[in-house]
């Protein structure tokens, strides 16, 4: 008898065994969803045109000198407030040639890259609008980042002018430089 009590023991334990990993296989843990990390960022854009913008589209070398959360002598304040990130400023300097006018500014796509205080940048490639409006122009970059800090997130930059400063367009020399008020969010 005690054969055959340790037989029921052993196949009672080897059941309770392949039962208990059939449980765990047949319900895998789940992991927590990653939070995608976004931000928040104003600050200003100074762009100098050269030539000068008129009213004539024309090929133009544009210099673009853009901060955010960084005081200086064209960006007088910012804030930056990330989360899942630790990047609390970021710049972006570019020069291009570009077919512009004051009545043409940007409505084409590119790549944005943002350099980030963390040591980081985020890319994306964006369609630019233009709208015109009573007191100021806004330029809207949409896009997704492809590479870098937040990753998979959605940009939306506006960038907005007073119509004041194109005044200079009617001018000989045109409008050589404006300073565009400048959001980032990427969500």
């Amino acid at each position: 008898m005690l054969r055959t009590g340790r037989a029921t023991t052993l196949t009672g334990l080897l059941a309770l065994l392949l039962g208990g990993a059939g449980l765990s296989a047949g319900a895998p843990a789940q992991a927590a969803p990653a939070l995608l990390a976004t931000v928040n960022c104003t600050g200003w854009t100074y762009t100098t045109y050269s030539p000068g913008l008129t009213h004539t589209v024309r090929p133009t070398t544009v210099t673009v000198d853009g901060n955010l959360n960084v005081t200086g002598p064209h960006s007088p304040t910012g804030s930056c407030l990330a989360v899942g990130s630790t990047a609390s400023a970021g710049e972006r300097d570019v020069t291009a040639l570009l077919e512009l006018s004051c009545d043409q500014l940007l409505t084409e796509t590119g790549t944005e890259t943002v350099r980030w205080n963390n040591g980081t940048s985020s890319s994306f490639p964006f369609t630019a609008t233009v709208v015109r409006g009573l007191a100021t122009t806004v330029i809207t970059e949409t896009g997704t980042v492809t590479s870098g800090e937040f990753l998979g997130g959605t940009a939306v930059e506006t960038f907005t002018a007073p119509n004041l400063d194109l005044l200079a367009c009617d001018r000989p020399g045109g409008a050589s430089a404006l300073n565009f008020a400048t959001v980032l969010t990427i969500l």
